[in-house]
């Protein structure tokens, strides 16, 4: 006879077991196959969830392939672009000379920006422009300090062969967003 709580025993059905680790009690698929050189068949068990008073609580694992991994910044570089205001691109040079110029300043404060995937930007001796010049032109149009934002190139774009992730939002960096009035949602 089990040594759980009705409610627990409720969840047992033929193919599953019950584990309990702590004050918790987990549910497993439970099946067993059998290995070359073993003389009895070896138990295999899949998670399937925690088991509570409500119900029991799926927990999906995605299996993603990691052998085509990158990261690149994405927090600092996504506010840049977001609060990139169209004045930016208005002055003396036409609008892709200043979207360069952009994409130049974030190369400056972000090497690895996902911003400069598979881009190939134009030298600033070829576009006439003047990078340290941008830089405060964007500041003062914007009213960001770009110094401010570096909490935010710690939030990683993870790009996997099957889907795109990020990094964890720390509290500070929730606090920075709020404050820009920026929202980051799931890639």
């Amino acid at each position: 006879m089990s040594h759980y709580p009705d409610w627990v025993n409720a969840f047992k059905v033929k193919g599953t077991s019950i584990k309990k680790v702590g004050k918790e009690y987990y549910l497993y698929r439970s099946t067993s196959k059998r290995v070359p050189g073993k003389k009895y068949p070896q138990p295999v068990q899949e998670y399937i969830g925690i088991i509570t008073r409500e119900g029991v609580v799926k927990t999906y694992v995605r299996k993603i392939s990691t052998d085509r991994v990158k990261v690149y910044e994405y927090g600092m570089s996504f506010v840049l672009q977001s609060r990139l205001p169209e004045t930016f691109l208005i002055n003396a040079h036409d609008k892709e000379t200043l979207y360069f110029a952009f994409l130049h300043i974030v190369k400056h404060v972000s090497p690895n920006s996902y911003l400069l995937r598979n881009k190939d930007l134009p030298c600033l001796s070829d576009l006439h422009i003047n990078l340290n010049v941008q830089l405060k032109r964007y500041e003062r149009l914007t009213g960001i300090s770009i110094e401010d934002l570096r909490p935010l190139s710690e939030l990683y774009l993870v790009e996997t062969k099957e889907c795109d992730m990020l990094s964890e939002v720390t509290p500070e960096m929730s606090r920075l967003l709020a404050r820009l009035g920026v929202k980051i949602d799931a890639v």
